[in-house]
């Protein structure tokens, strides 16, 4: 439902509207033009044309009712010169196109139920055209048929005249509306240019200052001395344009204090929410070093305690080992030589003793780096982040790493392709904590391929490290061709005391911990593997300009 209020302001307009002399004279011209034009140019053209054919069309009829009645005498006198008489009636016509003969008869089956009508072109002028007895009329030709029937012959008369008169008929009388409508047109538009001086020309005026000061250009005035409706409208509206270009000034004047007002404001805001977000890191930190301290020292106890016990297990194990080789050999020796019962029985149970004892050995080993690592994680480590170039710094630390590798591994090829379009790749980075990250990928890595090398003899290993620049992050890919991981493996590679290598060979804590300092650096690590085919550490670092130490 309309406000009444409104209602009413458009009733008022409404009634307030009004139509000037002129403007009625313009619609009354503007009407007429456009009747007359539809008139000359559609509807007299078309009333013509269909007089003109029809009146053609009956008398191309006439004409095959003619020569139709001269065949039907001529044949029922049997003179058969009449026949072509009758049909040279309209050879003489311009406008023919061609007079057929057709022969209609009728045949019966032996029977004498069913009859077939056949019809066959007798006699054709011109006698070198070729006719179709089924034709029709078409744009261009009008086809007219007369029957007759006499003892001597049953058919019809098939006369074709050309439409050239008429098309030619119709072209002239469109030719000749358009010129009347052109005519009026001009009167028309002559008419509207006189109108156009007293009445177009102050409204487009005043549109065009209407639509500059709709863009903001309070300047425009419009300048009419006339005394009627649209000199009223000119005072209006530059009346208007007056009080808007005020109520700007006042408008700019109050949003220049709000601006200055608001940037205050949003300065207080940042400065709050820096605040804020401060403090929360804070005391998330002391809250997570509250908890590491206390959890740590009692690890860190944990792991003094375990670790005597365990060397005196593993150095009781190999003094264990000695002492059953010695008595080994006592028992081989010629005093018990010839005693079966030592023989048989003794010595297996001692070498299975010394099996069982370095079983022992070798789980104490694991145990011990797996305590020793989890004392690794326990150690404070440095929180002095050092702004360094990291190609310069992966190709020192491969350095070292070929120098250190064990002679197992050296028969693997281990490449860098530094980024090619920046030189150096800045990064602020904890060097000893990124070292170990890098050292113990590689390491994975080479495991990995030497595993796959001693399976199929033709396989050729590589590793290759590479960085990159990825947005505002610098990327070190290291890449090998070794056994790859299933997708189970690689759901839990970073999980802690999960390793792919065999328990005496692994404790599961290297990725862990490398993600811990990759977290550290606040970057990320993820891995991209296909079993039996490829695997790749990636590891993304924020640039120094965008990371917070």
């Amino acid at each position: 439902m309309l406000n009444p209020l409104y209602q009413t302001a458009v009733i008022l307009q409404a009634r307030q509207l009004r139509l000037t002399l002129k403007t009625k004279i313009w619609m009354t011209v503007t009407s007429i033009v456009l009747l007359f034009s539809f008139f000359v140019l559609f509807y007299l053209p078309a009333i013509q044309e269909k007089y003109l054919l029809t009146n053609f069309n009956k008398e191309v009829q006439n004409h095959a009712n003619t020569v139709a009645l001269g065949v039907k005498i001529a044949m029922t006198e049997q003179n058969f010169e009449g026949v072509q008489t009758a049909m040279d009636f309209v050879k003489k016509d311009p406008l023919l196109v061609f007079v057929s003969l057709v022969q209609t008869d009728t045949v019966w089956n032996n029977s004498h139920s069913k009859y077939q009508i056949n019809r066959t072109v007798f006699k054709t002028y011109p006698e070198h055209r070729k006719i179709t007895i089924d034709a029709a009329s078409n744009d261009s030709t009008i086809i007219k048929r007369s029957a007759f029937s006499t003892p001597v012959m049953q058919g019809e008369i098939v006369l074709a005249f050309s439409t050239k008169e008429i098309i030619q008929s119709k072209r002239q009388i469109r030719i000749t509306s358009l010129f009347f409508s052109f005519v009026v047109f001009s009167i028309g538009i002559l008419i509207g240019f006189g109108l156009a001086r007293n009445i177009s020309i102050p409204v487009l005026q005043l549109r065009d200052a209407a639509t500059k000061v709709g863009r903001g250009d309070l300047t425009q005035r419009v300048l009419n001395k006339s005394r009627d409706e649209i000199g009223e409208l000119s005072v209006a509206f530059n009346k208007m344009v007056d009080d808007l270009s005020t109520a700007r000034q006042e408008l700019e004047d109050r949003t220049s204090e709000l601006i200055v007002e608001k940037r205050k404001s949003d300065d207080l805001l940042e400065g709050l929410k820096k605040t804020l977000t401060d403090l929360k890191e804070t005391q998330e930190q002391l809250i997570r070093q509250e908890k590491l301290a206390s959890i740590g020292q009692l690890t860190k106890g944990l792991v003094d305690r375990l670790l005597n016990p365990l060397s005196y297990v593993s150095n009781f194990a190999a003094i264990s080992n000695e002492l059953l080789e010695e008595s080994k050999e006592l028992l081989a020796s010629d005093k018990y030589a010839t005693d079966n019962h030592i023989q048989l029985e003794l010595l297996p149970l001692l070498t299975m003793v010394e099996v069982n004892t370095e079983k022992i050995k070798e789980h104490s080993f694991s145990l011990t780096r797996i305590v020793r690592s989890m004392d690794k994680i326990l150690q404070v480590n440095s929180d002095l982040f050092v702004e360094i170039d990291i190609n310069s710094f992966i190709e020192d630390q491969l350095s070292v790493y070929r120098n250190e590798l064990d002679e197992t591994y050296q028969y693997i090829p281990l490449e860098l392709n530094k980024e090619p379009e920046h030189k150096s790749l800045p990064a602020k980075i904890l060097p000893a904590e990124m070292s170990s990250v890098i050292f113990s990928i590689l390491n994975n890595s080479m495991y990995s391929l030497h595993e796959r090398s001693l399976i199929d003899e033709k396989f050729k290993p590589k590793v290759t490290v590479s960085t990159s620049l990825d947005e505002e992050y610098v990327e070190i890919r290291i890449k090998d061709n070794g056994k790859g991981m299933s997708d189970v493996e690689k759901k839990q590679l970073f999980s802690p005391f999960f390793t792919t290598k065999p328990t005496s060979k692994g404790t599961g804590l290297g990725l862990f911990i490398s993600q811990n300092i990759i977290k550290t650096h606040k970057g990320n690590i993820s891995v991209d593997t296909k079993q039996n085919s490829f695997t790749t550490f990636i590891i993304k670092l924020p640039l120094s300009t965008s990371l917070i130490s």
